[in-house]
C-alpha cells in the first residue's frame, strides 16, 4: 500500500508542476526589451543658390584721378551652411569654424559673416553676431550647436555673406592688377 500511495502522490507532484510551467508561461500578456540607439551625427555642407560654389570678389575703381580702389559693396551671399548633428550626453554642444588656406593680399581682409539659421528644427547654433575675419587660424563661426538639423538646399541653414576690405593704407604699394588671390575657406564642425 505504501508503494501505491508514493506514486500516485508523484503522479499528482508531476502533473501539478506541469500544469504551474504552463500557467506560468502563457498569460494574458507578454513583454520583451527594444534596443534603441541614436547615432552620433556631425555633418556640414556649403549649397549655392547659383550653379557654382566658387566666390568671386573684385575691388572697384570710381574712375576719378586720385580716388583709392574701393572695397564698399563688394559681397557675396550666395551660400549657405548645412548642417546636422546629434551630441552625447558628455558633449552637449559644438562649434562650426572658419579657416582660410592661401593668402590675401597684404592690406586687404576677407571677412564672413553667417546669417541666423530659420530653417530646420532642434538647438541650432548662434553666429558670430559681427562675423569672422578669415586667417590661418580657425575662427569661431558658429557656437552653442546641439542636436539639429538645418534643412538641406540652397535658403536653408546659415546664409554666409563673404566682403572684403583694406584694413592697411600702408600696404597699397604692393597691389597689383594681375594678381588674383585664390584662397579656401575650410569649414569644421567640432566639440566645444
Amino acid at each position: 500500500m505504501k508503494k501505491f500511495s508514493y506514486t500516485l502522490v508523484s503522479l499528482l507532484s508531476v502533473s501539478f508542476f506541469a500544469f504551474t510551467a504552463n500557467a506560468q508561461s502563457d498569460n494574458n500578456s507578454a513583454n520583451h526589451n527594444v534596443a534603441i540607439t541614436i547615432p552620433e551625427v556631425a555633418l556640414l555642407d556649403i549649397e549655392s543658390s547659383t550653379s557654382t560654389s566658387a566666390v568671386t570678389l573684385a575691388a572697384k575703381h570710381s574712375g576719378e584721378a586720385g580716388d583709392p580702389i574701393s572695397f564698399t559693396g563688394v559681397s557675396n551671399s550666395d551660400l549657405w551652411l548645412n548642417y546636422s548633428s546629434i551630441v552625447s550626453t558628455t558633449n552637449t554642444a559644438r562649434k562650426i569654424t572658419a579657416q582660410l588656406t592661401g593668402a590675401v593680399p597684404a592690406g586687404v581682409q576677407l571677412k564672413v559673416v553667417a546669417g541666423s539659421s530659420t530653417t530646420g528644427g532642434g538647438t541650432r547654433g548662434t553666429a558670430a553676431a559681427s562675423g569672422v575675419v578669415l586667417s590661418a587660424t580657425p575662427q569661431d563661426l558658429i557656437n552653442g550647436i546641439g542636436s539639429s538639423y538645418t534643412d538641406n538646399g540652397a535658403n536653408k541653414g546659415h546664409q554666409l555673406t563673404y566682403s572684403l576690405s583694406l584694413v592697411d593704407d600702408a600696404n597699397y604699394a604692393n597691389l597689383r592688377f594681375d594678381q588674383t588671390n585664390t584662397v579656401q575657406v575650410t569649414y569644421t564642425i567640432i566639440n566645444q
